[in-house]
């Protein structure tokens, strides 16, 4: 019986600290981060065309007869993003904040033979509402989701058949969902202020209209580790 009893008060704790107030969720916090991005290409008939080339190593340029150069391997596509967001507590659920974010990422790629005249370039943007929670009292870890717009600008750079730079630029709009998972650190005086340690998943839907296609309908991902000052 009093293993019984230890068990169940156990429980409790746990069930009150769980949800009991983190005093980070009691201010309202302004966040600005910065991440590394490894970005996936899921769906989209130019998209996965784009990504095969590289894979090929090959140019994305065809001339007349439809042949490429060799240009070599490809990189893996990786870059960085820039964050700023905003969270306000929400007094009826406690360690819940609701707010708003928007993320800028610029990633690309390069061929080892390439040089400058070749390279592939994926940049995106999203903005939406964010919901950030603080499930403990004293344990700073949180979860953070976002909805809201995509808009995602691609370019590949190759010479032409007369050896001159060209561009080929694509851009699209649509929706994106991210997850988060973080640790907030409080080395501060200050202690409403905090320094983030966080990974996180985007998934983004876009409407891109691309020459000899029309309405192709890109999925991509993006895994974002990084870092973010809160005050």
């Amino acid at each position: 019986m009093k293993k019984i009893i230890k068990a169940l008060f156990g429980v409790i704790v746990m069930y009150n600290t769980s949800f009991a107030q983190n005093p980070l969720s009691q201010t309202t916090q302004v966040e600005v981060g910065v991440g590394f991005v490894l970005p996936f290409y899921n769906k989209g008939k130019e998209l996965l065309q784009a990504k095969e080339l590289r894979e090929n190593q090959l140019s994305y340029y065809a001339d007349e007869l439809g042949n490429r150069k060799n240009v070599g391997s490809y990189s893996r596509s990786s870059g960085f993003n820039f964050s700023v967001g905003f969270y306000k507590p929400i007094k009826k659920i406690k360690g819940l904040m609701l707010g708003a974010i928007v993320r800028n990422a610029q990633t690309g790629s390069t061929p080892k033979e390439g040089g400058y005249e070749e390279a592939y370039f994926f940049n995106f943007i999203t903005a939406g509402v964010a919901a950030k929670y603080y499930p403990f009292q004293k344990n700073n870890l949180f979860i953070k989701t976002d909805f809201g717009i995509a808009a995602v600008l691609t370019k590949n750079r190759y010479l032409n058949s007369k050896k001159e730079q060209n561009f080929f630029h694509q851009f699209g709009i649509g929706n994106a969902l991210g997850l988060e998972l973080g640790y907030s650190l409080t080395p501060f005086k200050n202690k409403t202020k905090s320094l983030e340690i966080k990974t996180g998943y985007q998934l983004a839907n876009t409407r891109v209209e691309v020459n000899g296609i029309g309405d192709d309908r890109w999925q991509f991902g993006a895994l974002i580790i990084g870092t973010s000052f809160n005050f």
